[in-house]
C-alpha cells in the first residue's frame, strides 16, 4: 500500500479522544469535519446543545459562580432557547430531557472530592503525538486524584457478572476517554488518578470506577493504533445509521450519502 495522500495533512494534527472516536463512529463524517476544504459549517443538534448547556450550568455551580437556585432558574428559563438545535427529537423526548434535567438540578449537591480544577484544558502527548483534552472536573480524595466526566448518556454501573453485559462493554468503551485523560493528569500533575467517575446528569447517577493499570495501557495503545490507522487511509467510507445521522452527526446536512428524509445515496 502506498502512502496516504492525506498523511502530510493528518500527521501534524492535534489529537483528542473525540477526534479519534469520531473516526470510529463514521470515517466520512471525520473527513467532512477535519479534512474537507473549504471548512464546512457545523450544525448543532439537540442532544449536543443540551449536553453543552448542562456542562455550562455544572461548571458555574462547581466553581461557585452560581448557587443551586440560580442554576435551576437558568435551566428553567433558558432551556427552550438553548436546546433549539437541528435534528430535534419528538416533543415527548424533549419533555423527558427537560424533566430529567430539572430533577437532576433539584437534587444537585457538591461532589465529595476536593476540587482541583473545572473544565481544565490540558495539552499532553501520547506516542509522540500532541493531544489535548478538557477535563470536566478534577478533584482529590485522600491525596489521590479523581477524574469526573459529566455525561448525558444513560450509563450503568458495572454489573459484576462473570460474563460482561452489553452495558459493561459500553462502560469500558466510554472509559477509554478517562484513561486518556489520566495520562494528561500524569504528565501535568505527576501522578495517575485512583478513581474515574461518570456524573450522569440524565439519570442522576455517579458511576465510580477504580483505576486499572491494564485498561489504562490498553487505552493508550488504542489511541496510538487509531492514529496509525487514520494516517494510512485514502478513503473514508460512511457509516450510515438512521439515529446517528439524523440526530447526532453535525455534518449530515453536507453528507452526500445521507438525505434528510432517511434515504441513502451514493457520492458521485
Amino acid at each position: 500500500m502506498g502512502e496516504s495522500i492525506y498523511r502530510e495533512l493528518i500527521k501534524d494534527m492535534t489529537w483528542s479522544y473525540s477526534r479519534l472516536e469520531a473516526f470510529d463512529s463514521c470515517p466520512y463524517r471525520w473527513y467532512l469535519q477535519y479534512i474537507h476544504y473549504p471548512k464546512l459549517m457545523k450544525e448543532d443538534k439537540f442532544y449536543a446543545v443540551y449536553g453543552l448547556f448542562m456542562h455550562e450550568l455544572l461548571e458555574s455551580y462547581y466553581t461557585a459562580k452560581m448557587a443551586k437556585d440560580e442554576v435551576m432558574l437558568a435551566f428553567l428559563t433558558q432551556f427552550p432557547e438553548r436546546t433549539q438545535g437541528a435534528g430535534r427529537p419528538n416533543p415527548g423526548t424533549v419533555r423527558k430531557y427537560f424533566q430529567s434535567g430539572k430533577e437532576y438540578i433539584r437534587n444537585l449537591k457538591p461532589l465529595r472530592f476536593d476540587m482541583v480544577s473545572v473544565e481544565e484544558k490540558i495539552d499532553f502527548h501520547i506516542g509522540g503525538m500532541l493531544f489535548t483534552g478538557r477535563i470536566d472536573y478534577l478533584g482529590t480524595e485522600d491525596g489521590e486524584y479523581v477524574i469526573v466526566d459529566n455525561k448525558s448518556r444513560d450509563l450503568k454501573p458495572r454489573s459484576g457478572r462473570a460474563k460482561p453485559t452489553l452495558k459493561d462493554k459500553e462502560l469500558d468503551i466510554m472509559l477509554r476517554q478517562l484513561y486518556i485523560y489520566a495520562e494528561a493528569v500524569r504528565q501535568k500533575y505527576g501522578k495517575l488518578p485512583k478513581l474515574l467517575c461518570f456524573n450522569c446528569f440524565k439519570t442522576g447517577m455517579l458511576i465510580e470506577e477504580p483505576f486499572r493499570e491494564d485498561a489504562y495501557h490498553e487505552a493508550l495503545l488504542w489511541a496510538e493504533g487509531k492514529i496509525r490507522e487514520i494516517l494510512d487511509v485514502d478513503e473514508f467510507p460512511p457509516n450510515i445509521e438512521f439515529f446517528g445521522c439524523r440526530y447526532i452527526c453535525s455534518y449530515s446536512s453536507h453528507c452526500c450519502y445521507w438525505k434528510g428524509g432517511g434515504a441513502y445515496d451514493q457520492c458521485g
